[in-house]
């Protein structure tokens, strides 16, 4: 359920310029020619750039027209169940495995134990996670307990440990370490009047499966094929000649595996790079006899990433088609799967068409957003939008256009003017992958396709002639925000700083000749010193984006805190270089909600542009993702990309519209408060020399008031293991106004953090309203609460941990 601010009982008594600022915001007018957005120095102005000056802050539509898997629900790929056949202790096992989810296997019988359901698939697999879906008939059909055992004749079973997802949204999974198998077989343990019913079992090999020192390597000739796999790209395989047709590599991954891309690398900036294959095949096999061509193509200097719709096959070959008095060579070869944008859309291409497979991304993108939202955004006072486009929102994956690639994006453009919000028109990805990761659309070496291929680059430039010419003139646009996070590889060097920089430049002249107005947003990424200045190409009306996350420290308050502290001290210097406003177009500091407002409130006091990542997610707290958007904990089952039917992923895709999720109330109001304009972070301590505390218990290594004596060598705990339901509660002495909470375990004890918390107030010790209530995250939490009177504070755990509950220190603000 959503959580929501208390009632009006409690008295607020913070002003309005404070956080405490979090009604719904005065409607703001549609925008017009006056809010036409120019760059005058190193600001924004309205105007076409004569006006007020203006700053964007506002938030990304991320996984809405591009695909992200780990935040957007379009889909998962299994095992191809070609061949499978199902058997059960009793009923129909083939409605398990039909790619209909609104057929059902049943035992037909309530659940007494030992009811079983078994697959063969074929041939010996290598998997390491199983579900069964019954999201069609809710209600008690789920397995209340079950086993799973595994064979490779049908005769001698082991059975599997695994970790359950439990039935979450109907769907039950359990995960297992990777497993060499032929046969499944689940057994209901458990007892009770319903039926055991699964609408569709699936079976997947996650990225944990594909084990390198499994697999084996062979080649036509040349040098020995094992160093592909030996981990080092600077060894190699080489055919010891010039490159003609017939040459070939093959893999043998020791098991049938479900499969979508290949990747060939060698090492940069050496006379291997240009070894790439002049022309490929990829065939994949189950008995090395008969072969299935899935992928065509031309490589690309140092690393050829090949992406196909997702196929089976124990053994891989890569041929060689094309001629070159260049040796072939391969410094590292892999296989995966990859969850990305490009081969998501292949696979829908292939099962359905181009028009089937548009269909189905039409019934998420009308259920990722909607008017709603956009409303919502409204509430908030947001003044613009980040609006990450993928390329094949508007190309199909041969570069031809689609019959209409417009509607979505002139949708929340002509909706959000309404709303007086600005769009900016972002191209998160580009052909081939702008960048290595899921980010960019397609997952890669390093460079990623885009950089080799002259042929996606001159795409990339009909694309925004394309933009331009259609947006020129629209003050509803903030401006065109060329490529997200452009990074041609991770030792990135000078030579490819000119390399970005001068594909800038012919993007920007592209645009410049349609559209002479517009802003152009330029990405200084992952660091500042990876593009030229604007005065290299003579760029102007133009703002340079960044990108500061750390996400390797995320659970530390002090990382977070500190990068901050960085990125402002920085701030002046980029300007005084650059001569032109930034725009900080993504970022999470996760569950920090003091260091938030210190970032936003800095950008603002220099008015600078920002966004953070993203309006929506689907994760939860459990995935540490509570914090990447304003609304979040969506853990619907998503569709089967390579099983399921056409109505089975629509009807899936339709369950994730936003009043499903929870909102983030507390990351809600912070940007609230700071999209109106608040440009000052002055946290006011509240006094402890009044405070007097109490507790369920207290073990006799701490002590009652250790927790708010200011000693951090003193602290409190609970002396055992955590349990729902423990409690430390304070007298502040008198009613004090609260809007900060900050909890902080002992610097040796990092791990007592509360796993989950209950933050409730009283006037009078006896009625007790809740403030809030979360997940725990890290040894040093700031909870922000909406801007209170009260006098006693309880921290009620929630969570269960073998870790005891400590606390060095309880801090609390009247206002930040």
């Amino acid at each position: 359920m959503n959580h929501r601010w208390p009632a009006a009982a409690l008295t607020t008594v913070i002003a309005a310029a404070t956080l405490a600022a979090t009604a719904r915001p005065a409607a703001a007018a549609p925008l017009g020619s006056a809010d036409f957005l120019k760059v005058s120095g190193t600001v924004l102005k309205k105007n076409s750039g004569t006006g007020a000056t203006f700053s964007l802050r506002g938030t990304n539509l991320g996984g809405w027209l591009t695909h992200e898997e780990w935040m957007s629900p379009l889909g998962d790929f299994a095992h191809d169940r070609t061949g499978w056949t199902a058997t059960a202790s009793a009923g129909d096992a083939a409605l398990a495995i039909d790619g209909d989810g609104a057929t059902r296997w049943s035992t037909n019988a309530p659940m007494r134990g030992g009811e079983w359901l078994k697959l063969n698939l074929g041939a010996p697999t290598r998997f390491n996670r199983i579900t069964f879906d019954y999201t069609e008939f809710p209600g008690g059909d789920f397995a209340r307990g079950f086993t799973v055992a595994v064979s490779t004749d049908n005769s001698v079973w082991t059975t599997v440990p695994f970790d359950s997802g439990g039935g979450l949204d109907t769907v039950t999974t359990a995960r297992f370490a990777p497993v060499r198998a032929q046969y499944v077989r689940v057994t209901q343990t458990g007892s009770a009047g319903d039926w055991w019913s699964i609408g569709e079992f699936n079976v997947f090999n996650d990225a944990d499966s594909f084990k390198r020192t499994q697999w084996t390597a062979t080649a036509s000739g040349g040098t020995p094929a094992p160093a592909m796999l030996d981990g080092a790209v600077a060894t190699r395989w080489t055919s010891n000649t010039v490159q003609v047709p017939g040459q070939w590599v093959q893999l043998d991954l020791g098991a049938r595996m479900t499969i979508n891309n290949v990747q060939l690398d060698a090492v940069k900036n050496s006379d291997d790079a240009e070894d790439y294959p002049r022309g490929y095949t990829v065939q994949l096999s189950d008995d090395r006899t008969t072969w299935t061509q899935v992928a065509a193509g031309t490589g690309t200097p140092k690393a050829t990433n090949i992406s196909f719709p997702a196929a089976r096959g124990r053994y891989v070959r890569v041929n060689q088609t094309g001629t070159s008095y260049r040796w072939w060579s391969i410094g590292e070869i892999s296989v995966a799967l990859n969850r990305d944008d490009y081969g998501l859309q292949l696979t829908l291409d292939q099962r359905f068409g181009r028009t089937g497979a548009q269909a189905i991304r039409d019934a998420h993108e009308q259920t990722w957003i909607t008017a709603a939202d956009l409303d919502n955004l409204a509430a908030m006072g947001l003044n613009y939008v980040r609006l990450p486009i993928g390329w094949t929102t508007l190309l199909n994956t041969d570069g031809t256009w689609k019959p209409d690639p417009w509607s979505k994006i002139d949708w929340v453009v002509d909706q959000l003017a309404s709303h007086g919000i600005h769009t900016l028109l972002d191209l998160h990805t580009v052909p081939g992958g702008g960048c290595p990761w899921l980010s960019c659309g397609r997952i890669g070496p390093n460079p990623n396709g885009f950089w080799g291929s002259a042929t996606y680059q001159n795409w990339v430039e009909d694309i925004w002639t394309a933009i331009a010419t259609r947006y020129a003139g629209r003050p509803a646009v903030a401006g065109y925000d060329l490529i997200n996070e452009p990074l041609i590889g991770f030792d990135f060097d000078a030579a490819e700083v000119t390399r970005v920089s001068a594909y800038y430049d012919r993007l920007y002249d592209a645009v410049r000749a349609v559209d002479p107005d517009h802003i152009i947003v330029i990405g200084a990424f992952p660091d500042p010193d990876r593009i030229t200045p604007p005065s290299t190409h003579g760029w102007s009306n133009v703002v340079y984006e960044l990108h500061p996350y750390d996400m390797d420290n995320r659970t530390s308050w002090d990382h977070q805190n500190g990068l901050v502290t960085n990125k402002l001290a920085d701030l002046p210097g980029l300007l005084s270089s650059w001569g032109v406003p930034l725009l900080y177009g993504e970022f999470c500091l996760y569950y920090f909600d003091d260091v938030w407002a210190r970032w936003l409130a800095g950008l603002n006091a220099q008015q600078q542009s920002w966004s953070t990542w993203a309006y929506k997610v689907r994760g939860t707290d459990a995935d540490e993702q509570g914090y990447w958007g304003f609304h979040y904990n969506r853990p619907a089952p998503v569709p089967i990309l390579n099983t399921d039917d056409s109505p089975t992923m629509i009807r899936k895709l339709r369950r994730f519209t936003t009043s499903t999720f929870t909102r983030n109330d507390r990351l809600t109001a912070l940007a609230t408060t700071y999209a109106a304009g608040l440009s000052t972070y002055n946290p006011v301590p509240i006094s402890r020399t009044t405070w007097t505390a109490t507790a369920s218990t207290t073990s006799t290594s701490g002590t009652i008031n250790g927790a708010i004596d200011g000693n951090p060598a003193t602290r409190w705990d609970t002396g055992a293991p955590q349990t729902p339901g423990q409690w430390y509660q304070i007298d502040l002495g008198s009613p004090q106004p609260v809007a900060l909470i900050t909890l902080q375990t002992a610097l040796n004890a990092k791990q007592d953090y509360p796993r989950g918390f209950r933050i409730q107030l009283s006037l009078d010790g006896t009625t007790w309203t809740t403030a809030t209530t979360g997940a725990g995250f890290a040894w040093k939490r700031p909870i922000s609460i909406p801007p209170q009177t009260t006098r006693y504070v309880r921290i009620t755990q929630t969570g269960t941990s073998t870790y005891w509950w400590s606390i060095d220190e309880i801090t609390m603000y009247s206002s930040f």
